[in-house]
């Protein structure tokens, strides 16, 4: 039995993805290398019609001598570390780059930006409402995010009161009850559990029905869980309620996982979907005979 009738039953024959996983960094960050990478994205056979780009503390724009009143922290926690009041030429360096994505993609294609976590809350007001023109899809983790052990929803919602464009959190927020204050509160206007970060896919759903019912938006991230989390994503996508938008689309890394599993179609995305398939339990399964040869040699007996 296929898992998405655990779920409930689907909802969809196909679910949408958005490219998050397909990026890679840039080498510089001007203006116009943003607007070449949406051009790569476009011309990506997926067809993806939804892209998030970092920017801002979720990437080395932060590096920018003058970007923001603080120091950088060198950590290797990505993120939340890093936190200051953005300097005038910060914001409008940010904006610029926001500007030139959009003038690639146009109406084709949505955007969404992954800018933190970082922002204080005043930078992150003016900021949403200079990019409301641009009708992103929205703008994720400004105030938390990854590696931030809090969810501040109090702050969430004075942003997002603050503007019509969506805000969006929740990658590494574990259970449902850690949803509770973003949710009722209404304090984003779209929420993004990770199936293998929250609980689990049934987690996920309860999360998913609870948003919907005070009017919020699903985006799942993913980016990390590999295939055996892409086919978990695709089972609780199609399940999901209305208020699904698209799941962040994870990657086989190393591309020796598309050889170790069975199950997935080929091409996996097109035109921005994933087919839903009917296989019992996730769809997918990982050969071991084939896995054996990418083991470590202390990892030799995990099949045993």
């Amino acid at each position: 039995m296929p898992v998405y009738k655990l779920l409930g039953g689907k909802v969809r024959d196909r679910v949408r993805v958005y490219n998050g996983a397909y990026r890679k960094p840039l080498a510089r960050h001007r203006p116009e290398d943003f607007a070449d990478e949406m051009k790569r994205m476009m011309a990506l056979p997926e067809g993806f019609t939804i892209v998030k780009q970092g920017i801002s503390f979720h990437s080395p724009m932060k590096n920018e001598p003058g970007y923001f009143y603080g120091e950088v922290e060198k950590s290797s926690l990505h993120g939340w570390l890093d936190r200051g009041p953005m300097t005038e030429r910060g914001m409008a360096y940010t904006l610029d780059c926001v500007a030139a994505m959009k003038e690639v993609l146009g109406d084709k294609v949505g955007l969404a930006l992954d800018c933190g976590p970082g922002w204080m809350l005043p930078d992150a007001i003016r900021f949403a409402r200079a990019v409301e023109k641009h009708n992103l899809m929205w703008l994720e983790d400004m105030l938390t995010g990854d590696y931030v052990p809090f969810v501040n929803a109090d702050v969430y919602r004075d942003l997002t009161q603050s503007t019509s464009t969506p805000i969006h959190t929740g990658e590494q927020i574990y259970l449902r009850q850690n949803f509770k204050d973003l949710i009722e509160r209404k304090a984003v206007r779209v929420v993004g559990p990770d199936p293998c970060d929250v609980g689990g896919i049934a987690e996920l759903k309860w999360i998913a029905e609870y948003a919907d019912l005070h009017g919020i938006l699903m985006a799942p991230h993913g980016t990390g869980n590999g295939l055996l989390g892409l086919a978990a994503l695709v089972q609780v996508g199609a399940a999901l309620p209305h208020n699904f938008i698209a799941f962040e689309c994870p990657v086989g890394d190393p591309a020796w996982w598309y050889d170790i599993v069975d199950g997935l179609p080929n091409p996996i995305i097109r035109n921005g979907m994933i087919e839903v398939w009917d296989r019992p339990g996730m769809g997918v399964e990982l050969v071991p005979e084939r896995a054996k040869r990418y083991l470590a040699a202390e990892d030799s007996a995990f099949f045993d």
